[in-house]
């Protein structure tokens, strides 16, 4: 068995799986805790990273759209001739731009909606990397359990192979008894490599997701993750989350900028008048100089292009806004509902299996493998003891992960703190 073992670990090294047991043995071990691994992951997560990189242009777009339109400064020279005499004129102007028809506030107004929804996609994305998080930390505590519960199966058999190699020495058992029992040391030894290639394969999952890959084989998931009832029922963490749930909350506020896009474009239907003062040098054929100034306004004629294309398509993404909102909040009502029902189903299956397993099942196991070794059951009713006692566990580990997971999903949809 130790053999098979060795090699099913050596294979699992090849693949890049190295049991945390065995690379603990070269460095220091990493607790880590849930908080810390969303921690961890919400400051180093690509994704996230970029999400928080766009926030911050929309806030950079957001002070630019409050800027005034920068003056023109202009210079012209003039010059006519006749019969020999020469006329010139040197104008410097300064030209500005006004707007009258409330541009800048709308602009101002619509850049302010966009960055608001930048940091609610932001929130949403860092809500998404969380649900992930805890689901991976939830797996990779289960895959640890069952990896754990392997282990001791196969040392149980490893045990038992030694009373029935003594046995059959001494004639108490059948040859076919003993190398039935050996079919399944090997069975349980290959289980537990399965096992143990899962859990490391959880745990790098887990690595990859909070940028903690060179520190993943000495990684110890010190939270086990047994969350108590939930605070809140259905309709309030309903209501909670038309509130508080950031996709919801980005949608609303897309809707808003839609709105301010649409008034920007009505707005923009206003010429802009452009105002002109300078200073003028004249220089007549007789020698005479002249100084003055100039002033003058020129307004654009909206002959051809009035906008109208404009206004009706900002008008229409607008209406589009506002109907996929409604359509997020009525998701968001199902989705929460099914969330719900989901969790308390499973956490009411959960409370039905507690009561069996435990520790009370892990004494019955030690009786019937301490009775096997003083000869008082037969091997097929230890082994059916083994398998019960290793299917449940392993069951409910499962189901306890999953469990955990259902709970990161109504937190995801709700915006609440369930943890």
């Amino acid at each position: 068995m130790r053999i098979a073992l060795r090699l099913a670990c050596a294979t699992a090294a090849a693949c890049g799986f190295v049991p945390a047991s065995v690379e603990g043995q070269a460095a220091a071990p990493r607790p880590l805790t849930l908080a810390e691994a969303r921690d961890s992951a919400r400051r180093s997560h690509p994704e996230l990273n970029a999400l928080r990189a766009a926030a911050t242009a929309a806030a950079g777009r957001e002070r630019q759209a409050g800027s005034w339109p920068n003056p023109t400064l202009g210079y012209s020279r003039e010059e006519t001739s006749r019969d020999g005499e020469s006329n010139a004129q040197d104008i410097l102007s300064l030209e500005q731009p006004i707007e009258l028809g409330g541009q800048r506030g709308a602009r101002r107004a619509a850049a302010r909606s966009a960055r608001e929804a930048a940091e609610a996609r932001q929130a949403a994305g860092a809500a998404r990397l969380d649900y992930e998080v805890v689901r991976a930390y939830a797996g990779a505590v289960a895959a640890r359990h069952r990896a754990a519960l392997a282990e001791a199966a196969a040392g149980a058999f490893g045990r038992a192979a030694a009373v029935s190699r003594t046995r059959l020495a001494g004639g108490d058992v059948s040859g076919y008894q003993h190398r039935r029992l050996a079919l399944e040391t090997a069975r349980y030894a290959a289980l537990e490599a399965e096992a143990l290639v899962a859990r490391d394969s959880a745990i790098g999952l887990l690595a990859s997701l909070t940028g903690l890959v060179d520190v993943a084989g000495s990684l110890v998931l010190t939270d086990t993750l047994v969350p108590g009832a939930l605070p809140l029922g259905s309709d309030s963490l309903v209501a909670l989350a038309l509130v508080r749930r950031p996709d919801l909350r980005a949608a609303m506020l897309d809707a808003e900028a839609a709105v301010a896009e649409s008034r920007l474009s009505r707005a923009e239907r206003v010429p802009t008048p452009v105002l002109m003062g300078g200073y003028k040098h004249e220089r007549s054929a007789e020698g005479e100089s002249l100084d003055g100034f100039v002033a003058g306004v020129s307004l654009p004629l909206p002959l051809w292009d009035r906008r109208g294309g404009a206004v009706a398509a900002s008008r229409a993404v607008a209406e589009q806004r506002a109907a996929e909102v409604e359509a997020m909040r009525r998701h968001t009502v199902r989705e929460v509902q099914a969330a719900f029902a989901a969790h308390q189903a499973l956490g009411e299956q959960l409370d039905a299996l507690r009561g069996a397993l435990g520790d009370e099942a892990l004494k019955a196991r030690r009786a019937a493998e301490s009775a096997y070794a003083e000869g008082e059951i037969g091997l097929l009713e230890w082994l059916d003891s083994v398998r019960a006692y290793q299917e449940a566990e392993t069951t409910y580990a499962t189901l306890q992960a999953e469990f955990i997971a259902r709970r990161a999903a109504l937190e995801s949809a709700t915006g609440a703190t369930l943890f």
